[in-house]
């Protein structure tokens, strides 16, 4: 089965694309917007106190979780593909 996109609108960091295998359209982030957006996440992660502030702090870590679990599968397919991160790591 081929899958094709159908581009429903561009901007400069995201683009709103329907998949011919999908029943609604999806987001497309540019990968350095994903990355800073994970980040930012881990980072206000890192100030919650998980016994004091539990609820907030498993919340946010489900988001931090789904973001690096998106940008593992990003890292592994630009690699796949030769192309070099948009991004640094450090």
């Amino acid at each position: 089965m081929t899958t094709t996109v159908d581009l429903l609108d561009p901007t400069s960091n995201s683009a709103i694309v329907k998949l011919s295998t999908r029943a609604f359209p999806g987001v497309v982030l540019q990968g350095d917007t994903l990355h800073s957006l994970y980040r930012r996440a881990n980072t206000a992660l890192s100030a919650l106190d998980p016994d004091t502030q539990s609820h907030e702090y498993n919340s946010l870590e489900l988001v931090v979780d789904t973001l690096r679990g998106c940008l593992d599968v990003y890292e592994e397919t630009l690699a796949r593909h030769g192309y070099s991160l948009p991004y640094f790591e450090g």
